[in-house]
């Protein structure tokens, strides 16, 4: 290893990164998390399924409650996993049909194609990659019963 390490600096504090107290701190904004922990948890709880348990408290958690939690992780992976893929399909639609705008063949294929959704195929495409927030894969989530209706007006746990 070289003696000379290079620093990469990225991200919305590189400025302050590089170059510290003279940077005009009162204009550091930081983004705030609109969710209390609870609804962070029952979000994460979703997308994550047990693993946002320790190992104490799946121990004393009961079986049924357990296969639920996964179920409802499963559900929500599924959902999300269809999801992507009818953006993704969706996008690479609209590019062909501006590519090849006078094909017959795009204008007669254009809206199967934004459907042809494969059960088997697993969308490693992030959410930051399709310009999907945390607050419109709630919204989805919410849409598909997957969190509660009443999400937004949840404050703890009950």
């Amino acid at each position: 290893m070289s003696s000379y390490q290079k620093v990469v600096y990225e991200g919305r504090l590189s400025h302050y990164q590089q170059y510290g107290k003279s940077f005009n701190q009162s204009k550091v904004q930081f983004e705030k998390d609109p969710f209390t922990p609870y609804q962070n948890f029952l979000y994460k709880r979703a997308l994550f399924g047990l693993s946002v348990y320790g190992e104490e408290e799946l121990s004393k958690m009961h079986w049924d409650k357990k296969k639920r939690i996964e179920k409802v992780h499963t559900r929500a992976q599924q959902v999300l996993n269809f999801w992507k893929q009818e953006l993704a399909n969706s996008w690479a639609s609209e590019f062909l049909s501006k590519l090849f705008w006078n094909s017959s063949f795009i204008k007669e294929y254009k809206e199967k194609f934004v459907r042809d959704i494969d059960p088997s195929y697993i969308s490693t495409v992030e959410f930051k990659d399709l310009g999907i927030s945390k607050t419109q894969i709630v919204n989805k989530l919410i849409e598909e019963k997957i969190l509660p209706s009443n999400f937004y007006e949840l404050k703890e746990a009950v």
